[in-house]
């Protein structure tokens, strides 16, 4: 699997953290499993031909998305075998509090897990960019320019929306790992500990605990994906884990595997570029 990583237009790059095109080799990927973490944004996906097909492996459940979709926050890692895929998809990363700073949607709303339809999720809205990237093929230039053009017109639509004190916590929060205290976070941002955890689950869609616990294990995965770790217990102190047990049962909560047999299932996704 291929992927290459494009920035959007820099009005966007306060709210979204990338464009990532994925070529998908059918041949490689289908009737295999893959995964995806959770990576503490929500996503915009846009299969550019056919739509995925997935086997959820823990329920056996069949999944068919839509071409284009909206992929919310999710808590633990998600375990598919791939029943039919695009041959490339383009996927919106957005910042923590990006999806509700330019959709304009509470990310707090009752979602599909595992996508839920653009044309459902904003009907009219999106219809003309949707058929615009119908008629663009695998012209991923010029769908790519459609998207930052899209978003431009969202970020001037939705300019009274005001993420910035969110914005603030959530750079505190994967600045520092995860571990500051939720009650010093709310000092930072002005708010009480309740209206923190208002604002956090609406602007990102988890509670700011919870997206600490997902900022320290993305932190943590990129760090044992670069081949990194000498010293396990070291990252046991610089994380604020209680002990190595601690440390373990969290790092499996997230990815499903202990830090020193990560699957070798491949992510169908990496947004740590």
């Amino acid at each position: 699997m291929a992927a290459q990583r494009f920035y959007p237009h820099i009005a966007l790059r306060e709210f979204v953290s990338g464009y990532i095109l994925n070529d998908y080799h059918r041949d490689v990927l289908v009737d295999n499993d893959t995964c995806i973490y959770p990576a503490g944004s929500a996503m915009l996906c846009f299969s550019l031909d056919r739509p995925f097909l997935f086997k959820e492996i823990c329920s056996g459940r069949i999944i068919k998305f839509t071409r284009f979709n909206f992929i919310p926050q999710f808590k633990q890692a998600r375990f598919y075998q791939v029943i039919d895929s695009p041959s490339k998809v383009l996927h919106i990363v957005f910042k923590p509090y990006g999806a509700y700073r330019l959709l304009g949607i509470p990310q707090n709303c009752s979602f599909d897990e595992h996508g839920t339809a653009l044309s459902d999720m904003l009907t009219n809205q999106v219809t003309p960019l949707l058929n615009r990237i119908e008629d663009a093929a695998d012209d991923s230039d010029l769908i790519i320019q459609f998207v930052n053009e899209w978003l431009e017109a969202k970020l001037v639509k939705h300019s009274s929306i005001d993420v910035s004190r969110i914005r603030h916590v959530c750079t505190l929060i994967e600045a520092n790992f995860g571990n500051l205290p939720i009650g010093r976070l709310a000092q930072y941002a002005g708010f009480s500990k309740r209206a923190l955890e208002y604002r956090f689950q609406e602007q990102v869609g988890l509670s700011p605990k919870l997206f600490s616990r997902i900022s320290r294990f993305n932190s943590l995965l990129g760090l044992i994906k670069s081949e990194q770790v000498t010293n396990w217990q070291e990252l046991v102190f610089k994380y604020n884990y209680f002990d190595q047990a601690h440390f373990i049962k969290e790092f499996k909560y997230f990815s499903g595997n202990s830090p020193t047999q990560l699957s070798s299932i491949h992510p169908i996704l990496t947004t740590n570029y």
